[in-house]
């Protein structure tokens, strides 16, 4: 009985290491995505990100699909920075996505099935999308990873990305009875949507983006919720002066989700420091109107200012990231309000 179990077992690490030979002898070639893509990254983002999610925060963090929407905004903002790895027998086995935003680039998401992880797929997905960045002319180049995976935070610290910072995500249910608009002495907010002067408006967003970090441009995030109906651009003004603004999706990026999410909310350096709560409420009414059940934002670990007040309005730490720099840096500050994140 001994030898028969010894015999069985042998051949079935012979199998395991045939089978590992064959598939890494397959070709896998990295090539850039196309619209027929769609449903295979789809599939294996879904795949790929389903275990870490569930295993770091639980059932409720149970991912759906990605939405069309969100697949074809990342693609068509910047197509020849979306890249997938294909293997002759299996197909689309990864995929990862770049970012330009001025000056600045960054990588997100990048998805292996989990069978083709620890094969350099990764790595390679990640070096295409950074020459990519490169090719752009980008000046600060990162991504962001969640701290808890130690696989990810590996590769990209191997690779020779550096420790910039965290940045919380931080959520907060919403009521609609509740919610009410905060003027502040004279600030006024109004939507992009609303406005007689759109252009005008976009330089000015222009502008404040790279007074917070020399090159960056954020007027590619105002005009992808525009294009593809994801949500509208808050803009706060004071004196007929714009002295901040905020990008607030109230249409998920996966199925079957209920949250917004003020995807971006920056303020004038040079403005008053009373500038951040009324952008902050109006991303909430806005998202209510939408019929939200719950808005979330990210704040740099060190931007402590922005931190006490969204816990003042009842925000709660929901996730974390480490953001990681190829190149530069992000202009992460104690006083700067540059809330965003680097994660797809």
């Amino acid at each position: 009985m001994r030898r028969c179990y010894l015999i069985l077992w042998e051949f079935f690490l012979f199998t395991e290491r045939s089978w590992i030979a064959w598939r890494v002898s397959m070709e896998t070639v990295v090539r850039k995505m196309k619209d027929e893509d769609l449903v295979d990254v789809k599939g294996v983002d879904l795949i790929a990100w389903t275990n870490p999610m569930e295993s770091s925060y639980g059932l409720k963090a149970k991912l759906t699909p990605r939405t069309d929407e969100n697949i074809l905004s990342y693609l068509h903002s910047d197509a020849d920075g979306a890249f997938v790895a294909c293997e002759d027998f299996a197909g689309i086995v990864g995929s990862v996505f770049s970012h330009v935003w001025g000056s600045t680039g960054w990588v997100g998401p990048l998805s292996v099935l989990p069978s083709y992880q620890a094969m350099g797929l990764g790595k390679e997905l990640l070096k295409h999308s950074l020459r990519y960045l490169e090719d752009q002319c980008c000046v600060d180049i990162g991504l962001e990873t969640m701290p808890e995976n130690q696989v990810n935070l590996g590769m990209y610290l191997k690779v020779g990305l550096r420790p910039e910072g965290l940045v919380l995500i931080v959520g907060r249910k919403l009521d609609k009875m509740e919610l009410q608009d905060e003027p502040v002495g004279d600030i006024m907010v109004e939507r992009l949507s609303e406005s007689n002067a759109g252009q005008v408006m976009k330089d000015e967003i222009r502008r404040i983006s790279g007074s917070l970090r020399m090159g960056l441009d954020y007027t590619k995030e105002v005009e992808l919720a525009q294009k593809h109906s994801f949500g509208d651009t808050i803009l706060a003004t004071a004196r007929g002066r714009v002295v901040g603004f905020s990008v607030v999706h109230t249409a998920s990026k996966r199925m079957n989700m209920i949250g917004a999410v003020a995807r971006i909310i920056a303020v004038d350096p040079s403005a008053r420091d009373d500038v951040l709560e009324p952008l902050m409420a109006s991303a909430e009414l806005m998202a209510a109107d939408a019929g939200a059940e719950e808005i979330s934002l990210a704040i740099p670990l060190l931007c402590r200012r922005a931190l006490d007040a969204a816990f003042s309005r009842g925000y709660n730490v929901i996730q974390s990231f480490e953001r990681l720099m190829w190149t530069g840096s992000s202009g992460i500050g104690e006083r700067v309000i540059n809330l965003c994140s680097w994660s797809g």
